[in-house]
């Protein structure tokens, strides 16, 4: 038996360590993120002791050591005093299950973890301000614990509001089931965009929620989360996909992973630069314009120019989040008045968006291993926080927190070469 194929059995009584590896945030700026040693905590009735498999780092992970208790999320709890375990994209299988869980829980069962949790704390509310009055979205790794880390507890407000979710698919690779996390905001945020609908002129009007059947779509930015929003575009059966991005390299990667898929379901992609749009927009859509805009970057001169590519009855969804101080566009109104133009946004997402992600993977709907470029073990979950800090990745960097290993440039990652990395770099499995 390989060392990921023992990994891989988790059955009870799982042997626990006493103490662990976490990385944890201690101060305002990235001097106060350190990987350190930390006890292995015990699990109360209502609650679960989960190893971490697999995490994702996110751009939101820096903000977090940017502000500190200023952050949204932390409600004012000060990390100098009370230190945290940073990280919310990931996935766990379950080691100890508390005694009022055990109907329905058991030790290995595998785990999606939905992070943002539609409630207030449970625990150390006199760590946030005002004791947490009024509070109602909590949110692990920020001050529920964090997944950058060997075990993880999984609190009561986690459990009581289906943010865990169990696999559909014992076969979906762990990088595959951290990555719900971003794809599900995408699939939300599709999921926002309603199109008003009739099937004969006499019939009555019906509102549609998703990309509009059989339609055009521009999506403006080629990065990590532009390229989530193509391939799950694809799932709706547009005509046409437009992809508008500056960065040549970005333009290919789009090519190289969706040009075959696209061809093969009918799909016109068409990858272009922004001076270009114009004269894709004059030749691909005879003028007419897009159906569906997804604008996949925080730039207000971007979300308010893509009202002008929108067909009669269009929506422009502004995904990307812009820049306190610069969020403010002007929209002609006569647009919205006499071609009935709409604009949606949002930000992330719920448990039935998670569990549909991980369904359409189950499918093969969506290929995870299309987003992960680097990976590495524990030791390397600073070092990759700091280069997506620096702009210096462009992708997903997958974390195996069992794993002592450097970071590597990974392509089209699978649950073979995961499979593989882990018989190498597994430590004491």
């Amino acid at each position: 038996m390989t060392k990921s194929e023992k990994y891989s059995e988790v059955e009870e009584p799982y042997p626990l360590p006493d103490t662990m590896q976490a990385v944890l945030l201690s101060g305002v700026g990235m001097e106060n993120l350190r990987l350190e040693k930390v006890p292995v905590p015990d699990c109360r009735p209502h609650q679960l002791l989960a190893r971490v498999d697999a995490v994702i780092a996110c751009a939101s992970d820096n903000k977090l050591i940017d502000q500190g208790a200023d952050h949204p999320l932390m409600y004012g709890w000060d990390v100098s005093k009370c230190p945290v375990v940073i990280g919310h994209e990931g996935t766990v299988t379950a080691v100890k299950v508390g005694e009022d869980l055990r109907s329905g829980y058991r030790v290995g069962q595998r785990f999606a973890v939905q992070p943002a949790i539609p409630s207030g704390p449970y625990h150390h509310r006199e760590r946030y301000r005002n004791n947490a009055e009024g509070i109602n979205k909590v949110a692990m790794g920020y001050t529920l614990p964090g997944l950058f880390v060997e075990y993880v507890l999984i609190t009561e407000e986690v459990l009581d509001n289906d943010c865990l979710l169990a696999l559909p698919e014992e076969k979906i690779p762990y990088f595959g089931v951290a990555l719900t996390e971003p794809l599900s905001c995408v699939i939300a945020a599709q999921q926002r965009m309603v199109h008003i609908l009739k099937e004969s002129p006499s019939a009555p009007r019906c509102a549609r929620l998703g990309l509009k059947k059989g339609g055009r779509v521009l999506i403006i930015g080629a990065g990590p989360m532009g390229l989530m929003h193509l391939e799950v575009a694809m799932s709706y059966r547009p005509e046409l996909i437009v992809v508008s991005e500056p960065l040549v390299n970005r333009l290919g990667r789009a090519r190289r992973l969706f040009e075959d898929k696209a061809a093969n379901l009918g799909i016109a992609l068409v990858c272009t630069t922004p001076e270009k749009l114009a004269e894709i927009i004059a030749a691909q859509t005879k003028g007419m314009g897009f159906d569906d805009i997804i604008v996949a970057v925080g730039n207000a001169k971007l979300q308010e120019k893509s009202f002008d590519y929108l067909a009669p009855g269009g929506v422009t969804n502004l995904f990307g989040g812009t820049k306190s101080g610069e969020s403010l566009i002007q929209v002609d109104t006569r647009r919205i008045h006499y071609d009935g133009v709409s604009v949606v946004g949002s930000s992330g997402s719920d448990p039935s968006d998670v569990a549909q992600v991980l369904e359409m993977m189950a499918a093969g709907t969506i290929d995870p291993g299309n987003y992960s470029v680097k990976c590495g073990g524990l030791d390397s979950a600073v070092a990759l926080i700091q280069a997506l800090r620096e702009r210096k990745i462009d992708g997903k960097g997958v974390i195996y927190p069992h794993a002592k290993a450097p970071l590597t440039n990974i392509q089209g990652w699978n649950g073979e070469q995961e499979g593989e990395f882990l018989d190498r770099y597994l430590v004491n499995n």
